[in-house]
């Protein structure tokens, strides 16, 4: 009978070469599903730091020229542009243009 508690060890051992490799598999496989999700949210957090800063920008734009649109509103503002951009004056007033002289 000592013969045969030593054979029964044998055989778990055998039994658990096929489990293990079973686990082993099996956590391989778990680990590569926990990779692909976990590269995705750390692509979405990048992601959403660059559009979070995009955004910034665009509403720090936005309020530029809100303001450009409130002075454009303003009838100074809108003598100023046509004096200085389209060389516009009132009737009565001579317009001058110094030329710089080439070197």
């Amino acid at each position: 009978m000592p013969g045969s508690s030593s054979h029964r060890g044998r055989r778990t051992a055998r039994g658990l070469g096929p489990l293990l490799v079973v686990v082993v598999l099996a956590a391989i496989v778990l680990a590569g599903l926990a990779v692909l999700p976990a590269k995705t949210w750390f692509s979405q957090r990048s992601n959403m730091a660059d559009a979070r800063a995009e955004l910034a920008r665009i509403e720090a734009e936005t309020v530029e020229l809100e303001e450009q649109v409130r002075r454009l509103a303003t009838d100074d503002e809108v003598e100023l542009r046509a004096r200085r951009d389209f060389d516009l004056v009132y009737p009565g007033e001579e317009s001058y243009r110094i030329v710089p002289i080439e070197p």
